[in-house]
């Protein structure tokens, strides 16, 4: 039965995508993996947390969770949904290589410090800044931590302020851009990891644009 669904939903998979062929449009099928099951993880950095990573909190729910996020929009769903339910604390302020205030651009459901190709944010606030080794300077990471960064193009930025907290690092889950925000190459990235003693272990999530790859989520871990 199984099987039988399985190949029912690939066919109907097909029809589909045809049809948004037709549109100049892709879509693509896959089935959905833990990609997590092996890692024994004791505390997890999310660095731009919006809504939270469901991946990561039903994986680790007995994990400590610092959570950097930057855009007030976010804040009363981070204290609602995760605060209140797990060992989670929130840093309200954004992680890059500088420190101070910084414009930041955000709307509802997406904010950067850096601007978008397909579509213009019209609103910018002043937010403060500081490198995540500062942020997280006087917390405990004792044993085995998880670090994931999806700042929506600013995730070199963010390395680079996290020299001590790398060191601390076993498994890194990072959002890397090709399309739409265009603040490097992703093989800089790959590159600077690889000088951290990060090797690439899997690719988890590609996302589409009309254009081609518009990101990839991608999980490292260290040597």
């Amino acid at each position: 039965m199984i099987k039988i669904n399985y190949i029912f939903k690939l066919k109907l998979f097909s029809f589909v995508r045809s049809i948004f062929k037709k549109f100049n449009l892709h879509l693509f099928f896959y089935k959905e993996k833990n990609h997590f099951k092996d890692f024994n993880v004791n505390n997890v950095i999310d660095v731009g947390v919006a809504y939270g990573t469901d991946s990561l909190l039903k994986n680790f729910p007995k994990a400590n969770f610092f959570l950097v996020e930057p855009n007030p929009f976010f804040f009363n769903s981070i204290d609602k949904n995760i605060c209140k339910k797990y060992n989670a604390k929130l840093f309200k302020v954004a992680a890059g290589n500088e420190a101070g205030k910084k414009k930041f651009w955000y709307s509802e459901g997406f904010s950067s410090f850096i601007q978008r190709e397909d579509y213009k944010l019209k609103k910018q606030i002043d937010v403060d800044i500081d490198k995540l080794d500062e942020i997280l300077k006087n917390e405990k990471l004792d044993g085995n931590n998880l670090l994931k960064i999806d700042t929506e193009g600013y995730e070199l930025e963010v390395l680079k302020g996290a020299d001590s907290i790398l060191n601390l690092t076993n498994y890194l889950m990072i959002e890397i851009r090709f399309e739409n925000i265009k603040t490097y190459n992703p093989s800089e990235i790959i590159n600077y990891l690889f000088n951290k003693n990060f090797v690439l272990y899997k690719i988890i999530k590609v996302n589409y644009f009309k254009n081609g790859i518009s990101y990839m989520d991608v999980i490292f871990v260290k040597k």
